[in-house]
């Protein structure tokens, strides 16, 4: 035993050496490494001076990054100082491993921001080596090694702790949390989905066509910071009587979450022709194919804004406003059929409760209403619903000003007042000329040459009103809608004449 004692202390005075050398050459010149942390959706990148306060302990730098199965794309989640680098001997940074765990690299090194860069080059797996025999050992021989490794197993776990709760920016140990997926319906559960490609990016996230079994489907995926507007849409989705033709179809939501970022999955149905908007950038549209969309639009706007009474197997329907109204919310299936989809902003109003302390001046600055823009809403249901309505008229006006029924030229699809305004408008600009201009898209004159289209216009016209109650309800624009697609393309021209008046006996018979 007075052998061990000395060992001990012979060790120990080796120890303290050490740490007077390692504060010697810390004098000399202290390492620096590549910091990149990200918290709160916020990523910060610099350099990090890092201090070898721990005579045993050097330090070195480190690189944690993540790589994508489908798009290979490489995200740095962490970079810093790294304590006790033991394998960490070379000036550069890169990973061996053969197999990346859960897509996981890591590499560390030890010369001066030798994090810069990071490579990953697996080694080739190497065939196991024979071990000698292990010759047995003496009961004196088991006690002292028992007792170093004791020593040693105490010191790094002292060390550990003061790391922990001391040297919160040095990075200790490399997390290996699973990555978590929660299915919130049941009809997707442990089915994978197969993100082909990007098909639209919006203010609240990207659209992805994507498979899911032998279901081609729309994947919207929403980042950290857009969680709310992700739990507004599956809400609404998930009412009652929201299962309508002209109502985008629902199929799951998922919440993802991985060791570079959390997001949210929300899982309908694909339109195989895209947004509205897209739709009329590329295409024109004839006399019927305007009818189909534009009813079909307003017959979901109205299933949307109808308020349904319960009935034993199904609940209430409530009344809801889209408030984002616009051409890039409206989709088109196949047959070019319109529902409607973005539900991220929409208010639901229940019978006998307000609609709370609600924010009034949002959605596309494009499509505000003027009460909007001057921030003058009466916050209540109708008030609510007539906002809407006139982003609903601002539709109805792309919608003709690509349709060829009229015989003359089309001009390229612009948005609602880009011509007038610009392609980006300030809310300044849009409160100066729709509020107190009273400016609105212009209706040109070819389109007054049919009845149709004029009676379209005149509908839009009565949707964008400046007074708020003076406007269509979403029924009403339905019901003239409607009205206006029974009747052939053949009755609907008009000869042209200096009053712009329609004969009476053609505008009888047309409308």
């Amino acid at each position: 035993m007075r052998g061990l004692m000395y060992f001990l202390f012979y060790f120990s005075l080796l120890i303290v050496i050490k740490g007077s050398l390692s504060r010697a050459r810390l004098a000399e010149g202290s390492l620096k490494c590549v910091s990149y942390q990200c918290k709160d959706g916020e990523c910060k990148e610099g350099i990090d001076i890092c201090e070898d306060t721990e005579p045993d302990r050097p330090v070195g730098c480190f690189v944690v990054w993540t790589t994508n199965n489908i798009t290979n794309e490489v995200n740095v989640t962490l970079k810093g100082c790294f304590m006790n680098p033991t394998e960490c001997n070379n000036t550069e940074c890169i990973d061996t491993t053969a197999n990346s765990k859960k897509n996981l690299n890591y590499c560390c090194c030890r010369g001066s921001l030798c994090n810069k860069e990071h490579k990953w080059i697996p080694e080739a797996t190497k065939a196991p080596e024979v071990l000698p025999s292990v010759e047995k050992v003496s009961s004196l021989t088991l006690v002292v090694s028992l007792t170093l490794v004791s020593f040693f197993a105490a010191f790094l776990l002292m060390s550990w702790v003061y790391c922990i709760h001391h040297k919160q920016a040095m990075f200790n140990e490399i997390p290996t949390v699973e990555p978590d997926i929660s299915n919130s319906s049941t009809n997707i559960s442990h089915r994978p989905i197969d993100l082909k490609d990007i098909k639209a990016r919006g203010r609240f996230g990207v659209v992805w066509r994507a498979q899911l079994g032998n279901q081609e489907v729309a994947v919207k995926i929403f980042p950290m910071q857009e969680r709310q507007s992700w739990i507004t849409e599956q809400e609404i989705f998930k009412l009652p009587r929201m299962n309508h033709a002209n109502i985008l179809e629902f199929i799951g939501c998922e919440k993802r979450i991985d060791l570079a970022s959390t997001d949210f999955w929300l899982i309908t149905a694909y339109c195989e022709n895209g947004s509205l908007c897209d739709f009329l950038k590329a295409h024109t549209v004839s006399w019927t194919e305007l009818c189909k969309i534009a009813t079909t639009m307003a017959r979901g706007l109205t299933h949307l804004h109808e308020e349904i009474q319960g009935s034993r197997t199904d609940g209430l329907k409530p009344s809801i406003a889209h408030r984002d109204f616009k051409s890039k919310n409206v989709l088109l299936k196949a047959d070019l059929t319109a529902c409607i989809a973005d539900f991220g902003l929409a208010l639901v109003f229940t019978p006998g409760k307000s609609c709370g302390d609600t924010h009034g001046q949002v959605g596309t600055r494009r499509y505000m209403a003027p009460e909007v823009l001057e921030g003058a809403i009466n916050f209540t249901r109708d008030a609510f619903l007539r906002i809407d309505v006139y982003a609903c008229g601002l539709v109805l006006w792309e919608l003709v000003s690509r349709c060829t029924v009229h015989g003359g030229p089309v001009d390229e699809y612009r948005l609602p007042f880009e011509a007038e305004l610009g392609p980006h408008p300030t809310l300044e600009e849009m409160q100066e000329n729709v509020v107190m201009k009273k400016l609105r898209p212009r209706i040109f004159d070819p389109w007054r040459h049919h009845a149709g289209l004029i009676a379209i216009c005149e509908t839009m016209e009565d949707c964008w009103d400046h007074d708020a109650e003076a406007r269509l309800s979403s029924s009403c624009v339905l019901e003239r809608l409607l009205q206006y697609a029974r009747f052939p393309t053949r009755q609907f021209f008009v000869a042209t004449n200096t009053t712009n008046e329609l004969p009476t006996k053609l505008a009888t018979e047309s409308l």
